[in-house]
Order: C-alpha cells, then structure tokens, then sequence
C-alpha cells in the first residue's frame, strides 16, 4: 500500500474560504425566513392613458337581398298579364263578352292590383307591393289600348293620356311612399306608353314633347321625397329609356322638324343632368359622372345626326362639339360644391378632351371619327385611374367599364375598316399618318392602361392590347415598305407585297421577343402573361413566314426571311442569358 501523497498547503485556505461563504449565506437564508413579511406597498392608482384617437370606420352598406317571393310574384305578375292578353284575346274570337263588358273588366282588374299593390307598398311588403303594381299598370296600359286601337272608344292621343295620367298617380304613390322601385314601374309604363299606342307616321316632335314631359314629372319624385340618390334603377332607366327613344326619332325626323327637335334635345341634355347630379337634394347621388358621361356622349352622337338632317355643312358641327366641352368646363366648379369633393373632376375632364378631340377631326376631315372614339376610350381609361388614386372606387369601376366599351368600338371599327386600306386597296396611305395607325394606336393606349388593374377586365384589356398594338405596329411596318416601292413598282395591285409582308412577320418576331424577355425580368403575375405572349407571337412570326412569306419566294428573299427571324431570336436568348447571370451575380 502506497503512502499518501502530501496535500498541497495553499489549497486548504481556498477550501476554507468557500466553506465560511456558504455558511453565510444559509444563516442570511434562515434570518430572511424567521424575520416577518413586510406589507405590500398600497398600489398607486395608475395614470389615466391618453385617450387615442378611434380611426372612423364607416359601417358597410347592408346588402340588400331580394325574398324569393318577390321574385315569385314578379314572375307571375308577368305571366298575369300574358294571361289577361290571351285571355281577352280568346274572349274575342269565341264572342263571350261584348267590346263594352271586356273593356270595363280590364279597368276594373287592373285598378283593383294597382290599388293592392299601393296598400302593399304603404305597407310593410314594398318590395312585393312593386312587383304586384307592374302587373296592374300593365293591365290598364293594355286596357287603354284596346279600347284606342281595337274596340275604337276614343282617339289613341286620349288612350296615351289616360296612361300617362296613371302613370303619375304611380309616381305619387312613389314620392309618398319614398320608393324608387315604385317610379322604376312608373317610367317603365310610361316609356312603353309611345310605342303602344304608336300609330306609325312622322310624330317625332311630339314623342320628344311627351318624353320631355315625363322625365321633368318624374323628376319630382326624388324632390318630393327628399331622396333619390340611390335610385339606380328609376335613374338608368329613366336616362337609357329616354335616349333609346330618341334615337329612331333622331333618324326619321323631317328636314323641317330637325332644327327644332335640336332644340328639344338640348332640353333633354339638361333633364338628363338632374337626373344624373340632382342638385338642391339632401342625398349625394350615386354614379352621377358616368350617367353623364352617357347622356353627353349620346347628346353628341344624335346632335350629329340632326345636324346631318338638316343639311348643314359637316365642318360647322364642330362649333356644337366645342359648346358641350365649355358646359363640361363651366360645371367643374358647381358640382365640387354639389358633391362635396373632387369626385367628378375626372370624368368631367375626360368629357372635355373628348370633346375637344372631337372638334378636330369634325373640322378638318370625318373619316377621323375613329380617332375621336381612342380619344374617348384613352381619356376615361386615365380617369378610371386617377378616379381609383382618390378613393372613388365606384366611379372607378363604372369609368373603367365605360372606356372598355368605348376602346371596344374604336378597335371594331378598326379592324373593319382601318385595315382595308392595305389589304383591299392599291392605295397606299401615309405611314404612321393615317386614321387607321391613329385608331389602332389610340385603342392599345387605352387597353393598356385598362390592362393595369387586373381582374378579369384587365385580362381582356392584355388580350386586346396584344391584338392591336402588334398588328397596328406589323401594318404601320407593311406600309413603310411598301411606300418604298411605290416608285419602283406603280400599281402593284391588291394587298401587301412579298417584302411588306415579311416585314410584318419581322415585327411581330421582335414583338413576341421583346416581350419574352421582358417576362423573364419580371417575378410578379405579369411574368407569366408576358412570357406567353411573346412565345405566341413568335409561334405566329415563324408560323407566317414557313407557310406564306416563302411561298414562290426566291432564294435570296428566303435567306433574308430566315436570317432575320432566327437573328431575333438568337439576339433574344443571348440577351435574355446575360441578364440571367447579371441577376445572379
């Protein structure tokens, strides 16, 4: 057994230490328990928080949905009436009922669902009430008729009147019961009015008397109730009902009737603008710019047939043309006041460069009307923008949807008649200085600034941009080419020559790459749509070259043909690498 080592003497002090320190923190220990709990301090009341301020949240509008049983009686209040025609129809030929008794019947039956349909609508059943009174206005309008132009009781005029008469009895009931489903009825029956007791012949001034009439009656309806503003269905159908009328009488007017039908349209402008803004109401309208937008729009368009009717020179219209774009200007002002904001400035200004581009071409030469049209559309696209920047959502949208329909006939109207120019004509026009290249330009403007919002316009919108800015681009290439031939070869014949074709399949060739490259930079969902579009208008380029340039072509064209195509797609991927390797880098 070996002896023990011999300690070390420095580390018994070290030990010592520590043992003295951990006796005296367990004797610390045991004094802080013996010793007695000291009282809690009392709790200091806490300082009151600054009160912060609620942002305001304004309530949602609560959706109206509409019971089945509207739409039950709605449904068969129509089929009531189309009952009571057959039914009076079938009295007649098996001769059950004299002329008299039918007549009396229909008045009875219709004035007894009409006043049902009021105590409904005074009642707690409005809804139901409304859909219960077309059935009986329909049935006193059909009644009126027979007696007219069937049974011969009394003249038509006096039938049109005891319609109308009824029809503003309903528009009481609709001021009363402050519903605007109720004077929806009311405008329906009297705008079917005309056309029921419609004798045929030349009555168009007194059509625009009468329509006069009704729409200033019916205005009173909103004044009278103090309310209106989201009278949708009573305002649209009182401004597109109105205006359609008008139309065949703008068509058919006299040369001696045609001034004063102006004037009468000029009234309807008016009406159409208390409708769209009704100033002096305690409610703020809804989609007032773009009610406007089509009255002015439509006032425009059949001012222009009127004028054209009563022969005057076709370069004077612009005068009228540039009288609507001072009203615009002059009602910038008062209705910031009437709407409590900016909310109209935007369609406003649209309208007024709408117009003033109208007045351009309407002076210098029609065949730019199409121009005027992508003026339109490409003014109310930006509005629908800048509209949307300041928190009109609803003005945004309709703007939007407006400037589609427009961008839509100018690109219908383009591509029927803009491109026969160089398909069907020997007649080569300037390039770039030509209606067609103003239309085609100004329609891809306005899709494309449609296309920015995405949704499902916005998908149409980048289909319809690809269409027109390459093909208007592609032609605009064709008829620099073929300008250049022209004096060479005067005369060609019809169409594009071989090398005015060719240069359309190399546009669209630099088109499908650019735009393919353009989708690789991209990381948001626009990449995809790019990228798709660029290989479709490649697709096409070498689809087009393959199957028509090279038909019959010589071989130094052929060679020219592939080496410019396969150059832009070389040059693409080229391209289209070095970026890669800059961006991971």
């Amino acid at each position: 057994m070996e002896p023990l080592a011999p300690q070390d003497p420095s580390a018994q002090p070290d030990l010592a230490e520590r043992v003295a320190r951990l006796e005296a923190q367990v004797a610390w220990l045991l004094q802080r328990q013996q010793a007695p709990m000291p009282q809690a301090p009392a709790p200091q009341a806490p300082t009151a928080p600054r009160p912060q301020p609620r942002p305001v949240v304004r309530p949602a509008a609560p959706r109206k949905e509409i019971s089945p049983v509207v739409w039950i009686a709605g449904i068969a209040a129509s089929i009531f009436l189309l009952g009571t025609i057959f039914f009076f129809r079938w009295a007649i030929q098996q001769g059950w009922v004299g002329a008299e008794l039918r007549f009396l019947l229909g008045l009875l039956v219709g004035a007894a669902i009409a006043a049902f349909a009021a105590k409904l609508i005074l009642g707690d059943s409005r809804r139901l009430g409304v859909a219960l009174l077309l059935a009986g206005l329909g049935t006193l309008q059909f009644t009126f008729r027979a007696g007219a132009m069937e049974y011969h009781f009394y003249a038509a005029p006096l039938g049109l009147a005891a319609t109308a008469l009824v029809t503003l009895l309903a528009g009481g009931l609709a001021a009363r019961s402050r519903s605007g489903g109720a004077l929806t009825v009311a405008l329906v029956s009297g705008l079917v009015a005309p056309l029921v007791f419609s004798q045929g012949g030349h009555h168009e001034l007194a059509l625009a008397v009468y329509l006069a009439v009704l729409m200033a009656a019916a205005l009173a309806v909103p004044y009278l109730a103090r309310t209106g503003g989201s009278w949708h269905g009573a305002r649209w159908t009182a401004l597109v009902g109105v205006w359609l009328l008008l139309l065949p009488a703008c068509l058919e007017v006299m040369k001696g009737d045609a001034a004063a039908l102006s004037l009468l349209l000029v009234l309807h402008l008016a009406l159409a603008g208390l409708w769209a803004w009704l100033p002096g109401t305690e409610e703020l309208p809804g989609t007032p710019t773009v009610l406007w937008l089509v009255a002015s729009i439509l006032a425009t368009s059949y001012g222009w047939l009127l004028w054209k009717r009563m022969g005057l020179a076709v370069e004077t219209f612009a005068l009228p043309v540039l009288l609507v774009a001072a009203l615009n200007l002059a009602l910038v002002l008062p209705l910031r006041r009437r709407m409590e904001g900016r909310r109209a400035d935007w369609g406003l200004l649209a309208l007024i460069a709408g117009h003033l581009a109208l007045a351009v071409p309407v002076a210098l030469a029609w065949a730019w009307v199409g121009p005027l049209w992508g003026a339109f559309a490409l003014g109310l696209a930006w509005a629908s923008l800048k509209a949307e920047d300041s928190d009109f959502a609803e003005e945004a949208t309709a703007l939007r949807w407006l400037a589609a329909a427009l961008a839509l006939a100018t690109t219908l109207r383009w591509a029927f008649h803009g491109l026969d120019g160089l398909l069907f004509s020997s007649r080569v026009h300037a390039p770039f200085l030509n209606p067609s290249f103003a239309e085609g330009a100004l329609a891809a403007a306005a899709w494309w600034l449609l296309s920015r919002r995405g949704g499902p316009l916005g998908l149409i919108s980048f289909m319809a941009l690809q269409v027109t800015a390459n093909v208007t681009l592609a032609f605009e290439a064709a008829r620099l080419v073929q300008r250049l031939q022209m004096p060479a070869r005067p005369g060609f014949g019809y169409g594009p020559s071989r090398a005015a074709s060719i240069a359309m399949t190399l546009v669209w060739a630099l088109s499908g790459a650019w735009q393919w490259m353009r989708g690789l930079g991209l990381r948001d969902e626009a990449r995809r749509a790019l990228m798709i579009a660029g290989y479709a208008w490649m697709g096409i380029a070498s689809f087009k070259l393959i199957a028509a340039d090279l038909d019959h072509a010589d071989t130094p064209l052929r060679a020219l043909a592939f080496l410019g195509v396969g150059a832009i797609g070389m040059a693409a991927a080229i391209l289209a690498n070095r970026k890669r390797a800059g961006d991971a880098s």
